[in-house]
């Protein structure tokens, strides 16, 4: 059922959200065409900014490559900030 998977999305989306909150990152879940994806944005330089998507058992950027599987919020943490912060 397509609500489930939603469901299944927004919880996986919210686990990351908070993690990302816990190191002071801003993120919002929204929706694109009913599917939830997280807007997330660099504190510093609101520029740098992505979406990332929880599909199955991975988050993945909406624009395509996976960060890791769902399970390893840390690990995709890290991965989405190294993109994000630019270059110093």
């Amino acid at each position: 059922m397509e609500t489930d998977t939603v469901m299944d999305a927004r919880a996986w989306l919210e686990l990351l959200r908070g993690e990302l909150a816990e190191r002071g990152w801003d993120a919002e879940i929204r929706s694109i065409r009913a599917r939830p994806h997280l807007w997330i944005v660099n504190p510093d330089d609101r520029k740098l900014n992505g979406m990332v998507a929880a599909q199955g058992d991975h988050y993945r950027w909406t624009w395509g490559p996976v960060l890791g599987r769902a399970g390893n919020v840390h690990g995709v943490s890290d991965k989405i900030l190294h993109v994000l912060r630019g270059v110093s």
